[in-house]
């Protein structure tokens, strides 16, 4: 079996157009949680679909707990939790009836478990899908997704609709399964703060292209914007290297770039005979410069 319980190696898709998800490749490692961040139309959600098996990429390969999950039989599905973006329980089910049902298909399911996360989110099992709120519907389908105490978890915007108590709820249960049984997390979001607190490693994807993957303190150490100015023999023509977004003026360049020893604000600056002034970035400037490409 491969190392990484999750494993996407230049995969793309498209649905009757340009390609959703265009050569993306990223791996995530056992035991950790993956922050899946991106725009509307990013991608995040197709990716999550493949890895679910629920859809093939058109090329390239992936894998969760180093096989297809496509062709997964009743004893792999096992593996894997799911939680989709939209709710998929049918809407006059009963809550009961998706715990029997869930204990039915998973010889795994945990009813202590989803019980135990009923009673703590106030859910009671007499209660039918459609007579509950958006909140709470994402709430039932999370119990869902963990109470087989999955080896892998795949969440797609899991606090979505929620409250900050939930959502502070939410992420404290991934961990404790985590802690538990050493599950691996890919969760997507557009909640800054929860990746902040509780993700291992960070991809940003930007028109279904992955821009970045690595832990969030590489992140906040390697990429600032820089502005340069003053420049005594007039602005540079050639592209900088490193740079993911870039903004010129008459007078002026703005540029948000990875710094190295090849692009370093103060040798770029000495190199350019101009000034330069450097600022770092908070992850949700990160995110909204990596993502205006």
């Amino acid at each position: 079996m491969n190392q990484y319980p999750i494993l996407v190696e230049k995969v793309s898709r498209s649905f009757d157009g340009p390609p959703v998800v265009h050569n993306l490749s990223f791996s995530v490692k056992p035991g950790s949680i993956y922050g899946f961040l991106g725009r509307n139309g990013s991608g995040k959600t197709t990716t999550l679909r493949m890895l679910a098996g629920l859809i093939k990429p058109q090329s390239g390969d992936v894998r969760v707990m180093g096989n297809n999950p496509f062709t997964f039989g009743a004893a792999e599905r096992q593996w894997l939790g799911y939680m989709s973006e939209k709710a998929i329980i049918p809407a006059y089910t009963k809550i009961q009836q998706v715990l029997t049902l869930g204990r039915e298909l998973y010889p795994t399911w945990d009813n202590a478990l989803a019980e135990s996360m009923l009673a703590k989110y106030g859910l009671s099992p007499k209660k039918r899908f459609m007579t509950l709120s958006q909140g709470n519907q994402r709430l039932l389908s999370f119990i869902v997704a963990i109470a087989p105490r999955p080896r892998v978890l795949l969440l797609d915007e899991p606090a979505a609709n929620l409250d900050v108590v939930a959502r502070r709820e939410i992420l404290d249960d991934i961990l404790d399964l985590i802690r538990d049984c050493g599950c691996t997390v890919l969760f997507s979001t557009h909640i800054l703060s929860d990746v902040e607190r509780v993700a291992d490693e960070i991809g940003i994807l930007a028109k279904g292209s992955l821009q970045v993957s690595e832990t969030l303190d590489s992140l906040k150490d390697t990429i600032r914007q820089v502005r340069f100015f003053g420049f005594k023999n007039g602005l540079p023509d050639a592209a900088i290297p490193g740079s993911f977004r870039t903004v010129r003026s008459k007078e002026e360049i703005t540029v948000t770039l990875r710094t190295n020893s090849l692009t370093h604000p103060e040798t770029l600056a000495q190199n350019w005979s101009c000034q330069q002034e450097t600022r770092a970035l908070s992850l949700e400037d990160i995110f909204v410069e990596l993502s205006r490409n």
